[in-house]
């Protein structure tokens, strides 16, 4: 089971859901609340839906995170005119001090930074901090913030002292943002300092809407494939994700029923280990969600597949009996999902086999069951049940790709999801009309001489009544292109991600120029971002922009999907995958020009850190660009530059790890999904090139670059970006 970034894990204790009551206050800062051991009013819990939700799988540092801001970013599956959110120390052994929380729309992908006009600060009865015991979790007071459904919110909280283990979710699949300065960046708009990321979820483990009239939430409660495992990151593409697309799409009253994920990966139904067994955590993950009213099981693989194996189906039909009835108890309609095929998987077995179709049977004809989603058949090859048909197979056989789940979304009867008329609609509040814009990449980089397309991203996020038909003009260099759009706001802030494609021309000059975007909805109102471009000269005269370094190549780090054994990256047999890397030659990385190595079969692609010295062109140089990774560990390590004079001068190499996120000063240059094993194929997790940029002094002249001793560290390209004459 993958483990936060933010620290190693630890063990878990039981939970108990809170209220909040305001008591004294703390001994420091705001007044505090202290959560009090009372479920919500009966009211409380009638208006509010689920749009979001996170299962706890344990409980990761020893003494929390003192002094530290985590800006966890979630995806809306319903809007609603209100929000509160869930914090949780279900698996804390002490109390945590949450001294602020906020709430806010994510401005762009892939930044920190909130939209306008959407930062919120939550409170816990009136409280702008609150103390959770351990074993607890709570609800905040509703936060007035109109949300659509796909939105991206951040929920940002600052913990400044020490507590016993942080409850958090591993496999988020989404990047978040944390400080660890000491200094409560909450209401960080900019989002400046939060320059570390996690893919875990911390604290934050449920976001509840009052989106009208509504039938409830749909609960998935599963393993690493409801989790997501094999969909990319912040894609939100798990299966439980186009489930929600398709309710939205199907219109009505579904259009406002919530999905929430309770799956973690490398869950059992009836041991703990990856999170606490399934028939354990129902009370907790499923019947106390906001407005729960069908829940869809999809478990019992890890049971089968992982050490030790149960293979006795009777065992495991017990637990999803167990499963069945507390849920239909407490008035939930329970949907079965078939154990999807496995064959090709590393502990495949023909007595795992068995019991898995043992297991299926009985889904497809018990009566404990209120409807059955037949999963396996939705993504099982008809030429061999027992594994999946390859076009839904991400590759390691157990997990599906994309593609299968959404084949397994497909699945489900929309019918059986929900409960008209069990939800009440929540008070009604003034409708704004707005329009806030946002563009990313904020700069980026073409080569002179060169026909190129530059894709943008540009976020839109509207506010009107109805829906919302505008347009997008984007302009360069006089060149005006008109695209129209459309998006259902029904008063509340509904994002929108634009993708436009810049042309820039390979008689372009160089130099820079600035990108405009352009958004008007008639009724709402009309909003501009703008981007940098910087068209640049490659070469090594002095007066080119960048002059891409010629490396001697001594390491294949490169295979590919036809040819997995071709490379070897870290030396035990996985490799980047040629087809998800950039082509051969100059190519534009992190606001840099790099010439990238060769994925051509028995080609060297990267170099080796051995020691060896390294030729620079002559030149005058500002700053030296590396893209590099290191395997088995990140490495921190120094380079020397050598100048023309005989001086030298002292770089800092700090290189990630290829499968873990940057750290501070890093850039990722490459996010490729997936990566090689020799003989095995694609496997996860998804995997990175980072880049670095070093300030040289222009006055002198560059000569060599001599690396370190360190053979974990590979070395892509490197980049001098000369001074001006």
């Amino acid at each position: 089971m993958p483990r936060s970034p933010l620290a190693p894990a630890v063990t878990a204790a039981a939970t108990a859901v809170l209220t909040v009551a305001a008591l004294a206050a703390g001994p420091v800062g705001p007044p505090a609340a202290h959560a009090q051991p009372q479920p919500p009013p009966a009211a409380a819990r009638s208006t509010w839906v689920g749009t979001w939700s996170a299962a706890a799988n344990g409980g990761t540092t020893t003494d929390g995170f003192p002094g530290y801001t985590i800006r966890n970013l979630v995806h809306t599956s319903v809007g609603g005119d209100r929000v509160r959110v869930k914090l949780s120390n279900a698996f804390g052994t002490e109390p945590v001090r949450m001294a602020h929380t906020t709430v806010g729309v994510q401005r762009l992908p892939g930044s920190a930074a909130i939209a306008d006009g959407t930062l919120r600060d939550v409170t816990f009865d009136g409280a702008a901090a609150v103390t959770i015991p351990a074993g607890a979790e709570v609800w905040s007071d509703p936060v007035e913030l109109r949300l659509g459904a796909a939105t991206d919110l951040f929920v940002t909280t600052f913990t400044p002292e020490p507590s016993g283990p942080a409850t958090y979710h591993a496999e988020g699949l989404s990047t978040s943002y944390y400080a660890t300065d000491g200094t409560d960046h909450a209401a960080s708009t900019d989002g400046g300092a939060l320059t570390r990321t996690t893919t875990s979820w911390h604290y934050v483990t449920e976001v509840d809407v009052e989106p009208g009239a509504s039938p409830g939430a749909v609960v998935t409660l599963g393993d690493s494939i409801t989790d997501g495992v094999g969909s990319g990151r912040d894609l939100n593409r798990r299966y439980p994700d186009v489930l929600a697309q398709r309710l939205r799409d199907a219109g009505g009253s579904r259009a406002r029923i919530g999905v929430l994920n309770a799956g973690i990966s490398g869950n059992r139904v009836l041991l703990d280990g990856a999170g606490v067994r399934a028939t354990e955590r129902v009370e907790r993950d499923v019947l106390r969600r906001a407005g729960a009213s069908t829940v869809i099981v999809l478990l019992g693989i890890n049971d089968i597949q992982q050490d030790p194996h149960q293979l006795d189906p009777t065992k495991i039909v017990e637990g999803l009996t167990r499963i069945a009835r507390d849920s239909r108890a407490a008035g939930l309609t329970v949907i079965g999902g078939t154990i999807t095929p496995f064959k090709g998987w590393r502990s495949y077995s023909p007595e795992q086999e068995a019991t898995r179709q043992a297991v299926n049977d009985w889904i497809r004809t018990t009566g404990e069951l209120d409807a059955v989603a037949d999963l396996d058949a939705a993504i099982r090859d008809p030429e061999d049940p027992r594994r999946m048909l390859p076009v839904y197979d991400s590759g390691d056989h157990l997990h599906p790709g994309e593609a299968g789940l959404a084949a397994m979304a497909g699945a489900v009867d929309l019918s059986m999801l929900g409960r008209p008329g069990t939800v009440r609609p929540g008070r009604p509040s003034p409708v704004e009309r707005s329009v806030v814009v946002a563009a990313a990449p904020e700069s980026a980089v073409a080569v002179a001489g060169r026909a190129s397309e530059i894709g943008f991203r540009v976020r839109t996020v509207v506010q009107k009544p109805g829906g919302a038909v505008g347009t997008l003009t984007t302009v360069l260099d006089g060149v005006r292109t008109v695209t129209p759009f459309e998006v259902t706001s029904a008063g509340r802030k509904t994002q929108v991600d634009l993708s436009p494609t810049v042309r820039v021309p390979a008689d372009a000059a160089p130099g820079p120029r600035t990108v405009r975007f352009e958004v008007a909805v008639p009724g709402a109102g009309r909003a501009v971002a703008q981007a940098r471009l910087d068209v640049v000269a490659v070469g090594c005269a002095q007066d080119d922009d960048a002059c891409p370094v010629d490396l001697p190549y001594d390491h294949d780090s490169i295979a590919s999907d036809a040819h997995d054994a071709d490379g070897d990256f870290d030396g035990q047999g996985w490799s980047y995958a040629a087809e998800t890397l950039p082509p051969a030659g100059p190519v534009a990385l992190a606001g840099t020009v790099y010439a990238f190595g060769s994925g051509a079969d028995g080609v060297d692609n990267t170099v080796e850190a051995r020691g060896q010295t390294v030729e620079l062109p002559a030149l005058r140089s500002g700053t030296l660009h590396v893209l590099a990774a290191a395997a088995n560990g990140s490495v921190d390590r120094t380079a020397t530059v050598t100048y023309a004079d005989g001086s030298t001068q002292t770089v800092p190499l700090t290189v990630s790890d290829w499968a873990q996120s940057p750290q501070a000063g890093e850039r990722v240059a490459v996010a490729a999904p997936y990566r090689l094993r020799a003989g095995a194929g694609r496997d996860t997790p998804p995997v990175n090139v980072f880049a670095r940029e070093h300030d040289l002094d222009p006055a002198r002249t560059t000569a060599t670059l001599t690396l370190p001793d360190e053979p974990r560290l590979k070395v892509f390209a490197v980049t001098l970006e000369q001074a001006a004459p």
